[in-house]
């Protein structure tokens, strides 16, 4: 920030100049924004680190994102919401120390099982008594897709696109109010024409449906497929555990790997004489993979 002062110093300096009465208020909003001592510093902490935990675990420690005035819901943790914010300040304003301070938390890493006791005496879970499931964002499931297709393109910066096949990821997409995207629409992306604090989550046949039969999903099961099928000597007890440990990052259960060793032999017997009965048996499975509900939501 001080290299930017400096470079601009001399348009400041320069009343005369039009560019300075553009961007004298702009740099004096931001100074403030970030002002810890007599701005809106502690206060700007404290949305973000509140965001963040509600990224990670669906609800804000203060529910109501955009407003923390007297409209606003008040903190379930004051005390936590002022720790973080004040370790964001320390660690000058990097999001990425919050992100891994939340992340090893024993809140986030505890069970999201049930407890008859505690619903009884908190049945909104306001204490943070048990982590609950926490769906992805859509933009993140579709770059889920491609990323455990290895097919996800990570270049940076250039133009975006209105093509959700692009592999690019979802941040270089387009947003044209008569294109948009079916895979973001279908995962509840929100409407770019104004803010929200807290994206709707639905449940509805259409993401199941699209999940199944969708020719965009078919190709990245089939590009799945042939990032498993690269070593030709796997058993199919081999292949389920490949595939578990792309898609979900764990190894699958004893019975998980018998009922999915049983749908790939099946399969395969399915397509009969066919040449390529083992690649469309494999794609079917990497399908049902890409299906899982433990593929969209973090539990």
């Amino acid at each position: 920030m001080d290299g930017d002062h400096q470079e601009n110093n001399w348009l400041l300096d320069d009343p005369a100049n039009e560019k300075a009465t553009a961007l004298r208020p702009r740099v004096a909003l931001g100074e403030w924004l970030t002002d810890t001592e007599a701005g809106a510093g502690n206060l700007l902490a404290r949305v973000i680190v509140n965001r963040l935990w509600q990224h990670h675990l669906g609800t804000g420690i203060v529910n109501t994102p955009s407003d923390f005035g007297s409209q606003g819901t008040r903190p379930t943790y004051p005390l936590l919401l002022d720790f973080l914010a004040q370790q964001l300040i320390q660690n000058d304003w990097k999001l990425k120390s919050i992100h891994r301070l939340i992340m090893t938390s024993a809140t986030y890493q505890q069970s999201g099982s049930d407890n008859d006791a505690a619903t009884k005496i908190d049945p909104d879970n306001q204490l943070w008594w048990r982590r609950p499931p926490v769906r992805l964002e859509a933009e993140i499931i579709r770059d889920n897709l491609f990323a455990v297709s290895g097919a996800l393109d990570k270049t940076m910066y250039g133009p975006g696109s209105l093509d959700q096949a692009t592999p690019r990821r979802s941040v270089y997409l387009k947003v044209k109010r008569g294109s948009l995207i079916p895979i973001l629409q279908l995962f509840d992306a929100p409407d770019a024409i104004q803010s929200i604090g807290h994206r709707d989550v639905t449940t509805v046949p259409p993401q199941a449906l699209a999940m199944m039969n969708s020719p965009f999903v078919r190709t990245i099961a089939e590009k799945f497929a042939a990032r498993i099928n690269a070593d030709k000597d796997l058993t199919p007890e081999k292949i389920v555990e490949k595939a578990y440990w792309i898609a979900l990052s764990r190894s699958p259960e004893p019975d998980e790997v018998a009922r999915m060793t049983a749908f790939l032999n099946s399969q395969t017997q399915s397509y009969g004489t066919d040449g390529n009965a083992k690649t469309l048996a494999l794609t079917d499975y990497c399908q049902i993979m890409l299906c899982l509900n433990e593929f969209v939501v973090v539990d």
